[in-house]
């Protein structure tokens, strides 16, 4: 069957690549792709999702709202500039 895919640029250089290393057409190394992906799905069902693990950070500075981190880290520049000029006096 002939039909037209789009494919990344970076997953075509890698295709290329491994048509150049085994020296097969492009024809064959999707087709052999393909195969290979479906053989895998089928024989473990669904595919793993990638799941993100996440930390509680806690919160340094409690009286800060930290959705508003740009507004904190304002407040927290000024009080720092504030205390360099007052060690000057």
């Amino acid at each position: 069957m002939r039909t037209t895919i789009t494919i990344d640029d970076s997953i075509y250089q890698q295709i290329q690549q491994l048509c150049h290393e085994r020296g097969i057409s492009f024809k064959r190394a999707i087709n052999m792709l393909l195969s290979s992906g479906l053989q895998n799905l089928s024989a473990g069902g669904e595919p793993s999702h990638f799941v993100q693990k996440s930390y509680s950070m806690g919160t340094p500075y409690s009286e800060y709202d930290l959705i508003k981190a740009l507004e904190s880290a304002g407040h927290l520049e000024a009080s720092e500039i504030k205390r360099k000029l007052e060690m000057r006096k």
